[in-house]
Parts: structure tokens; sequence; C-alpha cells
């Protein structure tokens, strides 16, 4: 048997790239951009040369724990299927040539993938750093909001999140630039929730690990003419018993940082 060709490296588009030819076997893989970050797409090319089918060939995505996802691809021109998959963790990942059965393909080795963290989502031109644990800072405001001014949230990989919230009567604002509440411990208020793909459940944890289920809701809305509604819309009613900095968590990655002064 002939040594395995073996290379990996930088390719021409800033792409990790693995080449493998045995026998009568010849097939590139190739992934990018480089590098990758959990939950951003990161696109996959798996490039045949004949007599190799590239249509029998599939690619799966070794987590760093063992366990094993069929990638998504499809063929988009002689020689090439491609394919987009978002890592879910960080860690070290493989991805592996198979055939449809899920066999490996001989003389095709795994191509190794670091993944880093998933990047937080920048808040707009003009906007504040974002909310941050402690609220050091607090979650920040539309600068040049006139009357209910919109919060952007902390979400990862080019999601947003955003909230409107409802002051009651009896309670303010506490800053013009943060989510920052005065006399607010006790009453109840009435949050909008705009994001482009975060779900309900909506829940608050407070400095103390006090968790808070909302008092109603959350609600879906079917419609909105909120300008800055990003894709889906729920409604939801807080009653925060105490000052302090509240996170209210929007599913599973997305965070507002409240922060009730009194």
């Amino acid at each position: 048997m002939r040594p395995l060709g073996l290379f990996l490296g930088i390719a021409a588009f800033a792409g990790l790239s693995l080449a493998a030819t045995e026998g009568r076997v010849s097939v590139r893989l190739v992934v990018s951009p480089t590098p990758s970050y959990a939950l951003e797409p990161t696109r996959i090319d798996v490039r045949a040369a004949s007599p190799t089918p590239v249509a029998q060939l599939r690619v799966r995505a070794m987590w760093p724990s063992g366990a094993v996802s069929q990638v998504r691809t499809s063929v988009v021109g002689k020689g090439l299927r491609q394919g987009t998959f978002r890592f879910p963790t960080a860690g070290n990942w493989r991805l592996l040539v198979t055939n449809r059965a899920g066999r490996r393909v001989p003389g095709v080795g795994a191509l190794a993938v670091r993944v880093l963290a998933p990047r937080p989502t920048p808040p707009p031109a003009g906007f504040g750093p974002l909310g941050q644990p402690g609220c050091n800072p607090a979650s920040p405001l539309d600068p040049s909001a006139r009357g209910m001014p919109d919060v952007f949230g902390s979400a990862l990989a080019g999601e947003q999140l955003w909230a409107l919230p409802f002051v009651p009567q009896g309670a303010a604002w506490g800053r013009r630039d943060a989510a920052v509440f005065d006399e607010l411990v006790g009453k109840e208020i009435k949050i909008v929730f705009g994001m482009t793909s975060f779900h309900a459940p909506f829940r608050a944890v407070g400095d103390d690990g006090t968790t808070l289920a909302p008092v109603w809701g959350p609600s879906f809305h079917a419609g909105s003419n909120w300008d800055r509604r990003p894709g889906v819309e729920w409604g939801a009613g807080f009653v925060f018993p105490a000052p302090g900095c509240w996170r209210i968590a929007a599913g599973e990655t997305g965070s507002l940082y409240f922060l009730v002064r009194s």
C-alpha cells in the first residue's frame, strides 16, 4: 500500500484544507473561513477528482465529546459537494468524509478544525457597550430615542435581541443611555421582545440566583408596528421583588441586563 498523502494547511481563500490520494480515491476537503467560530456558518467543500464519484460522498462532524453529526451537503458542480455547518460548541472538532452508509472512505483522513467560542453581536453605531453580568454595564439604550427607548440585548453570532420596556406609573428610567430603573421594585413592567431567532421561555435571574418566571406571558405577537422588530416578537410581564441587577434570559443565549436601583 502506498503511503497516505496528507496535507493540512491554509488554502488560498483562508480555509483549512485536507487532500488525500490513495489508489483510485482522490478527495479534497476544504473549510472556510478560518478561524471558525461556534454558531456562525462555516462553508465546507468536498472536491473529488475523477474517478471518485462525489455524489456518493458525505461529510460528518465529530464533536469534541466523540459524538457524530451529519453535515448537510449537496452536489453543486462537477466533482464538488458543498454545504454550510454551524459548529454548536467551541473545541477541537474533526470532519470526516464517508460514503452514503456512513463508513469512512479508505485513504481519506480526518480534517481537524479548532472552533473558537461564539462572538457576541456588537451593538449598533452610537450605542454604549453591551450589557454584562452584574450590570457592569446595564444593557444600552438607543441614544436618539424619544419617549420609550429601545434596549439592545446581548446575543451571539449575529443574532439580535431587542427589548421595548413599558415603564409603569410611579417608576422611571434612571439613565438615558442604559437600562437603569428607579422605583420599579414591586411594580409590573411589560416588556416586548424583538429577536431574530430567540424563542420563549423568558426568565429573570437576580444577583443572588433568584429566578423569576413572567407574571404573564410570554405571548406571541403576530403583528407589530415596532420599527426595531427584527423577526419574532413576544411580550411578557415581570415584577422585580428587590433592587439589583436582573438578567432577563431569552431562550438559551440571549440576555438583557436591567439594573433596578429602587
